[in-house]
């Protein structure tokens, strides 16, 4: 979704994965609206409208954003950069309450298969310091025991980069780490990681609910 950056899914074909998302709408709503922005849900995959279709690879069959779409190259306007910059915030903090939900003796538990609550938030990291190479700095793995004072300085890091992007100005893809990246396109794939296992979360742990509002 090129307005709703992190409300996205997947599925076996085309008709699964417009189904899913509409499923999720309910789910997204009021994360969204901690940003204090209102979505208006279509009622079923025919009230969405696709504008592009994008070759798949490996990485986006696993149900992960990969390659750019023409929306990812086109110049930011101040008010997109603005309302992109906020809807990530609001996923940064839906994952944390989410994380904050769980009982903190639960969050070090590895189940079997996957990650656990922690290893899920030291991954959120490691994207997010791979995200900021899009803006500049080379990906250096951050250090499991320094997450408290990393996941801040990052996030922080990563919305300056954005926000300092030029309104109007056509930005130039870079390639890294198996990516081509422009500033939409790292904050579109930082705000899908973040609810995604935001949303993993909360399938692993029923009792992680938190109250969303507006503001």
């Amino acid at each position: 979704m090129t307005e709703w950056p992190g409300w996205c899914r997947a599925g076996r074909d085309e008709l699964r994965a417009l189904d899913a998302l509409v499923a999720y709408g309910p789910r997204y709503r009021p994360i969204a609206s901690l940003a204090g922005l209102d979505l208006v849900l279509p009622d079923s995959a025919d009230g969405l409208r696709i504008i592009e279709r994008v070759r798949s690879s490996a990485t986006t069959d696993f149900g992960a954003p990969a390659r750019l779409a023409v929306d990812d190259t086109r110049p930011l306007t101040a008010p997109e950069i603005d309302r992109l910059a906020r809807l990530l915030v609001a996923y940064w903090s839906f994952f944390d309450a989410v994380l904050c939900e769980i009982p903190e003796p639960a969050r070090s538990v590895q189940p079997e298969v996957g990650r656990s609550p922690a290893q899920m938030r030291q991954h959120l990291l490691d994207a997010d310091v791979m995200h900021l190479s899009a803006f500049g700095p080379a990906y250096r793995e951050p250090p499991a025991e320094a997450i408290d004072r990393l996941e801040p300085v990052t996030r922080s890091r990563l919305l300056a980069a954005f926000r300092s992007v030029s309104p109007g100005q056509a930005p130039a893809p870079v390639r890294r780490y198996g990516f081509e990246w422009t500033p939409r396109f790292a904050v579109r794939r930082s705000a899908w990681h973040a609810l995604d296992h935001a949303w993993q979360l909360q399938d692993q742990f029923p009792n992680a609910v938190v109250a969303t509002r507006p503001g």
